[in-house]
């Protein structure tokens, strides 16, 4: 989608527009201000004036709450009423020196209170109130030196926002005729003097920019024009000159790359496969011979201890584990040869549980705190299911090993899309972002020595990427972190016979 740019017509009228307003705004706002301030100030004046000679009015001494009030015969009183007569006028208020009210008179809308609602209680003088609607002037009356209570008037400046109005409206009419003028004077002379050259070389440059080396403009108009039409024919030759170069080099360069990127990627895998399998070779040999005589005397003595229920289950559960380790030596063994996508369909559900109660039994998670949130109904996964238990195991113990006392490890599972999620969070110490590039390599470990190979993680990668599916990893240092793992769904009908 191509970007919106005004024309250099638009820009300098917009500009000299935007000057234009801004100087108006600062003009108006000016004005209007100090307009405002000096109708505020006469209405101010206004109101001290009638406040004091309704004061002057007043008997003396002044009445107090409740054994006097101000009568309506009074002089004050006939004062107000022809007071109140007045457009602007909207409640004045007599206190006395308590604070109690004994004269009030005003429009049915404003409250007995109103000339003195938002002041202090000492507060004097003409103030405009918190909303704008009017001006209060506040009086405290004197006898004999002493306060003996306190007027307020508040007079309605509507009279005067609608005098300010009419000017605002008026003066915004001349502003806009003005505007229009300058835009249109300025839009024509601008037209003819700047921006039909400018397009000629704008035409020009973009045929460059199409690949059209050979076009040239030709050297007339103004000198500055002419001399600018010049350099123009000399950049195109050049750049004609420096594409074909340009071009070669390129090709190059990125055969090159290619080559060494792929030669590299090559080489380490590799390397990588013949360390793992070494490892492996040796480890399949030197653990197969006492693995199975583990084997064979668990099944002696369970063989001899059958009426012994407890034997009976500690033989069968040495003989699960040893065939466990025993796959898992196969498996690294296979680890660095190609892997077909598995026939088998697993129940991600049973394999989570049947885990967690193993690995519990072992106590695996002492001090930990295990949550497993599955999907009762979910839909078995394609995968063997002692390949989904050794890699939930080794993403189980990395969680173990990450977390610390009473930290929790949560096990989720549920369908996304067309695959199987299986998630296991943690809220350990996390993984340094300058090793998450490596936790999936082999015999790479942030652990001590002689606490971990740096082969569970591998192992669990290539697994996952064998049956189809994918790991990732997230984490925070400080804030624990999560693996998941992607596996494709069974076949409907196959996942029905499941």
């Amino acid at each position: 989608m191509t970007r919106y740019r005004p024309s250099l017509t638009v820009s300098i009228l917009a500009f000299l527009g935007l000057l234009l307003v801004l100087t108006w705004l600062l003009f108006s706002l000016l004005a209007f201000k100090t307009a405002a301030n000096d109708l505020y100030a006469q209405k101010g004046e206004h109101a001290r004036t009638l406040l004091k000679a309704f004061v002057s009015l007043l008997p003396d001494p002044v009445p107090t709450y409740p054994q006097g009030f101000i009568l309506p015969d009074s002089l004050a009183a006939r004062y107000i009423q022809k007071l109140s007569e007045e457009s602007a006028f909207s409640r004045l208020t007599l206190l006395d020196r308590n604070g109690n009210t004994i004269f009030s008179a005003g429009r049915e809308e404003s409250g007995l209170f109103a000339p003195f609602q938002g002041f202090s209680k000492t507060a004097e003088g003409s103030h405009l109130r918190s909303d704008g609607s009017g001006i209060v002037h506040l009086i405290t009356i004197m006898r004999n030196g002493e306060a003996v209570g306190k007027a307020g008037l508040l007079l309605s400046l509507a009279p005067e926002k609608a005098r300010l109005t009419r000017s605002r409206q008026m003066l915004i009419t001349y502003f806009v005729l003005d505007f229009v003028l300058l835009l249109l004077l300025g839009s024509f002379v601008l037209s003819r003097i700047v921006v039909n050259p400018i397009n000629r070389l704008l035409t020009a440059t973009e045929k460059i920019t199409g690949g059209q080396y050979g076009h040239r403009l030709n050297e007339s108009g103004s000198a500055e024009l002419a001399r600018l039409a010049a350099a123009f024919n000399e950049m195109a030759t050049a750049l004609q000159n420096k594409d074909h170069q340009v071009a070669e080099q390129m090709a190059a360069l990125g055969k090159a790359n290619s080559d060494l990127r792929l030669a590299r990627e090559e080489t380490i895998r590799t390397e990588k496969m013949a360390s793992i399998g070494l490892l492996a070779a040796g480890m399949a040999h030197e653990i197969g011979t006492p693995l199975a005589s583990i084997m064979g005397y668990a099944e002696l003595l369970a063989g001899e201890m059958s009426k012994d229920s407890a034997i009976q289950d500690y033989g069968r559960r040495i003989g699960t584990d040893c065939s466990r380790i025993d796959r898992i030596v196969r498996g690294l063994l296979d680890y660095s040869r190609p892997r077909a996508i598995s026939e088998e369909n697993a129940d991600v559900r049973a394999v989570v549980l049947s885990t967690l109660d193993l690995m519990a039994e072992q106590g695996v998670f002492k001090q930990l705190n295990v949550r497993v949130e599955i999907d009762e109904g979910l839909l078995p996964a394609r995968c063997a299911q002692h390949q989904l238990q050794q890699v939930v195991v080794n993403l189980l113990l990395n969680s173990r090993d990450a977390s610390p006392a009473g930290g929790t490890v949560m096990v989720k599972a549920g369908r996304e899309g067309g695959d199987i999620r299986l998630d296991v969070i943690d809220n350990g110490t996390g993984i340094a972002e300058e090793s998450m590039r490596h936790i999936f390599d082999p015999f790479y470990t942030t652990k001590p020595p002689g606490k971990g190979t740096g082969l569970g993680l591998a192992i669990s990668a290539r697994i996952v990427e064998g049956l189809g599916g994918r790991i990732t990893a997230t984490s925070r240092v400080g804030d624990g972190s999560c693996f998941s793992v992607r596996l494709p769904l069974a076949d409907a009908k196959e996942g029905a016979e499941t």
